[in-house]
């Protein structure tokens, strides 16, 4: 490549920051557009690296399933969807870069991201929790090495402050957690330290494509000719594929959180329930989500939403009902039809490759996406398998213009795996 930029990455949070990194890492020209949006899902997000807990429907997603019980909307007697196997590999594989990278970035730019080596404990209060974790004990993709089943006993031992009435807990050992702003500040300052440019507060307004080839990238003050763009616009990936002509079945899933004022040490591990998850940070701050509403841009906080994220923290830490809330707030978590991410190349339009719909798991398969996107980049050997994940599982093998990506979930159904 030999344009005046080789690669423009759009978007400048966890995973755009990522991306421009590893390329400017190989040596290319990296422009990096950063317009922070309100509500983009980094700031959405409480750093959780639960690469085995996401996969089998933990997190959010046994939230989301409660709240699909309680609405009616969802059969009783079977837990949250599992993601595929392939998957959990590029989550497993993208959570075990993060130590080298932590330690990368730490040299490079002298930002520590908070990397805490702990695990994640799915609370077990009643028959249907129980049923859940049955299964996933029975039958979790990864097999029996990874978790262990605690009594009640051994949870009060090693969680002295969860509550005492509990049936028991899974854990997930080597679901970790980091800092996302520190993360995705590390990530955009490394790409600078390896020779990138960063736009910030740029607003893009075009893609220029002649013949079936990106040309350039157009903002709000200039055209900046490139080989390669990659979308990685998260929420708004969407508005962006139009800019080249192209249907991104992405779109908005707002989550609202609770942050608490700083505590003294709580928990050892990341707490997941069918109410909420908790992870208390580096600084003490325990934060508590969330929802997963289809309500667009909206970037809003309810108060019924906050209630019941408080209601399920106190009853899994009853220290917390004595606790004052230092903020809340909610980010738009970048969805896809069937939950997965979308990587890679479109048919049909040459110099073009995505880096979108990461939804719930966008800090854990940071560091994957953005050396597998910059491998494509690159023209290098990808790193890791991705076929599962390029947008032509929507396409039919042919490009897609000006569609309707609506998402499943928002009607109830379960995605298919």
């Amino acid at each position: 490549m030999n344009r005046a930029t080789d690669i423009v990455v759009i978007g400048g949070g966890a995973i755009g920051g990522a991306v421009a990194y590893y390329a400017a890492r190989k040596g290319l020209h990296v422009t990096l557009i950063d317009q922070p949006k309100r509500g983009r899902a980094t700031s959405a997000s409480a750093g959780g690296l639960w690469s085995l807990g996401e996969s089998v429907g933990l997190g959010c997603g046994v939230i989301f399933h409660k709240a699909q019980l309680d609405a009616g909307t969802a059969a009783p007697g079977h837990g949250p969807a599992q993601l595929p196997p392939a998957f959990l590999d590029f989550a497993m594989a993208s959570n075990a870069m993060f130590p080298q990278l932590a330690q990368e970035l730490h040299d490079d730019v002298g930002i520590d991201i908070e990397l805490e080596r702990t695990s994640l404990l799915f609370l077990i209060f009643d028959e249907g929790d129980e049923a859940f974790a049955r299964t996933l004990w029975k039958d979790c993709p990864c097999g029996r090495q990874l978790i262990d089943w605690l009594t009640p006993e051994e949870v009060a031992a090693a969680e002295p402050a969860l509550t005492r009435e509990l049936r028991g807990a899974l854990r997930f050992n080597g679901d970790d957690q980091v800092n996302p702003y520190k993360l995705a500040d590390a990530l955009r300052a490394g790409a600078i330290h390896h020779g990138a440019k960063l736009l910030s507060h740029t607003e893009v307004v075009g893609i220029e494509v002649f013949e079936g080839r990106v040309q350039a990238v157009q903002t709000s003050t200039e055209r900046i000719p490139c080989s390669i763009v990659v979308n990685a616009a998260g929420a708004w990936a969407g508005q962006v594929g139009r800019m080249a002509g192209l249907d991104v079945p992405v779109y908005p899933v707002r989550g609202q959180i609770v942050g608490t004022q700083s505590l003294p040490h709580l928990t050892t591990a990341c707490i997941s329930t069918s109410d909420c998850y908790l992870a208390q940070k580096h600084h003490g701050e325990v934060i508590i989500g969330s929802t997963t509403e289809h309500v667009g841009f909206n970037v809003d906080v309810t108060t019924s939403a906050i209630q019941t994220l408080c209601a399920g923290a106190v009853r899994a830490v009853p220290a917390l009902a004595d606790v004052d809330i230092k903020r809340v707030w909610s980010g738009l978590r970048p969805g896809s039809p069937d939950e997965l991410p979308i990587l890679g190349p479109v048919n049909g339009l040459r110099g073009y490759l995505n880096a979108a719909g990461l939804f719930r798991t966008g800090i854990v398969n940071a560091p994957l996406t953005g050396l597998v996107v910059a491998d494509m980049a690159a023209g290098d050997p990808v790193s890791h398998p991705v076929e599962a994940f390029l947008m032509a599982r929507f396409q039919n093998g042919t490009q897609v213009v000006a569609g309707d990506a609506t998402p499943m979930r928002q009607h109830g159904m379960a995605s298919a795996k």
